[in-house]
């Protein structure tokens, strides 16, 4: 009985051995080698994330007192209007204002703006319907 050989190299190596062995086929590119973040650096972005949670929640709470203060400006309109409305509103106070927090708002992917515009209907709707009970 012959002993199998073990192949040399790392495994990146290996990986690449079997992607050139099977040429017809369509090879699963691999995720990119991440480099460990230092201590400093998770710090940073937990408390970053924070901050994206809290502002919003913040915003979200008082266009609910706003809404709930001043029900004759916002009477006439429907609904999904005034939502509509405050969505625009916040995102673009969020855009601006991100930078004297010390967050790279130009680094946010869609899915950023989606959470934090969510949380901000989110609060703004429950605020506003805590208040009119």
């Amino acid at each position: 009985m012959a002993k199998k050989e073990k192949k040399a190299g790392n495994k990146e190596d290996q990986r690449l051995a079997t992607a050139q062995e099977k040429p017809g086929e369509k090879v699963a590119k691999l995720p990119p080698i991440v480099k460990p973040k230092s201590a400093a650096e998770r710090r940073k972005d937990r408390i970053d994330g924070i901050i994206k949670t809290v502002y919003p929640s913040i915003l979200g709470t008082a266009a609910g007192f706003a809404c709930y203060y001043t029900p004759e400006a916002i009477a006439p309109y429907p609904w999904h209007f005034v939502m509509l409305s405050i969505i625009l509103l916040t995102s673009l106070i969020q855009k601006y204002t991100y930078t004297f927090l010390n967050i790279d708002a130009t680094s946010f992917k869609t899915k950023d703006w989606f959470y934090v515009e969510f949380m901000v209907v989110d609060l703004w709707l429950v605020t506003w319907t805590l208040l009119l009970n």
